[in-house]
């Protein structure tokens, strides 16, 4: 059975999580024509939907086996691709954060997202070994998505140079694994082996 535990708390701080988000989207939105083909956009967007259903999950009190791990999921791979939206950002297009929605997608909601990870997320226990393995999948969705679609949003990630292609491509990777490592909770933290 499922327990019923509300905290209004996390609830406002979820909110606001996906309040930056989604602010930083809209602004983007406004700014540029083809916003959602930046890997910031489409992860803030990401986020934003994805913290207003764990608000609304915390709203209505509902806990369980589940949701736990359904929010450790979401919440690590949500951190770990804001983690590479961040430092790719400040390295490879050269950190302008003078913009208003550059603020909100490239530091401040993932600052956020990454506390909410480490430090106000209850469940991170419900986490599992092989977690941050999985947390690598949506940033390469988002690879196959700007290869196929041929995006070239990126002045470094540009298909049709191969060598520097693949060598910007594997340090993404490297911060990718070092990230999800990183923020993947302890063996012992998890109460667990992991299954």
């Amino acid at each position: 059975m499922q327990g019923e535990k509300r905290s209004w708390g996390l609830v406002a701080w979820r909110l606001g999580v996906a309040t930056s988000a989604l602010t930083g989207v809209w602004l983007a939105s406004r700014q540029y024509d083809v916003w959602w083909t930046a890997l910031s956009q489409l992860a803030s967007l990401g986020a934003g939907v994805g913290y207003l259903v764990l608000a609304a999950g915390a709203a209505s009190g509902r806990t369980g086996p589940r949701r736990a791990l359904a929010s450790a999921w979401f919440r690590g791979a949500t951190a770990t691709t804001m983690v590479l939206v961040a430092s790719a950002f400040l390295a490879m297009q050269h950190g302008n954060l003078l913009d208003p929605y550059s603020i909100f997608e490239h530091m401040l909601t993932p600052a956020l997202v990454v506390t909410d990870h480490l430090l106000v997320g209850v469940d991170r226990a419900g986490a599992r070994r092989w977690h941050p393995w999985s947390w690598l999948l949506p940033p390469a969705a988002y690879l196959a998505y700007y290869v196929v679609g041929d995006l070239r949003v990126y002045m470094d990630l540009d298909p049709s140079r191969p060598a520097a292609f693949t060598a910007h491509t594997a340090v993404l990777l490297g911060v990718l694994l070092v990230s999800a490592f990183a923020l993947a909770p302890q063996p012992t933290e998890a109460g667990h082996s992991g299954g």
